[in-house]
């Protein structure tokens, strides 16, 4: 089995100063010894204990370079993306509907035909959270 190195130092710092961007005055996240393929979790932040967690996984493609999926919830406001290292780009990915994020998402003026899809497509959405490591199941 191949010995996994830790990704670069410079790549680390670019990915926390991205993190940054999204939780003001968090705790280090992307430490030294920070590997691919590996789901790491951090919650609370310096801040704001315990209203913030984030869940993040990096991966290295051929083509791509070092590409990291994460999961960002901030008190019920929930944020699935995909940031490109190489260049600065962030992708939406499938997210909950109905912010502020919660999957039991209910409002009076959204029919019920319509809550009912918004609750499908949520359980879809933890669902693959759950399988990506981001979330635990309950």
């Amino acid at each position: 089995m191949e010995d996994k190195k830790p990704i670069p130092k410079k790549l680390a710092a670019q990915l926390q100063e991205h993190f940054d961007q999204l939780i003001p005055r968090n705790l280090f996240l992307v430490k030294q010894n920070t590997y691919t393929d590996r789901v790491y979790r951090v919650a609370g932040s310096t801040a704001i204990k315990n209203n913030i967690t984030i869940a993040f996984k990096i991966e290295e493609d051929d083509s791509l370079g070092y590409v990291c999926e994460y999961f960002l919830d901030a008190n019920g406001y929930t944020e699935h993306r995909r940031y490109f290292l190489a260049t600065d780009e962030v992708e939406l990915l499938e997210n909950y509907e109905g912010q502020f994020g919660d999957a039991a998402y209910e409002d009076e003026d959204v029919s019920y035909e319509e809550q009912m899809r918004i609750i499908k497509h949520n359980k879809k959405v933890r669902d693959l959270l759950i399988k990506k490591g981001f979330v635990k199941k309950k």
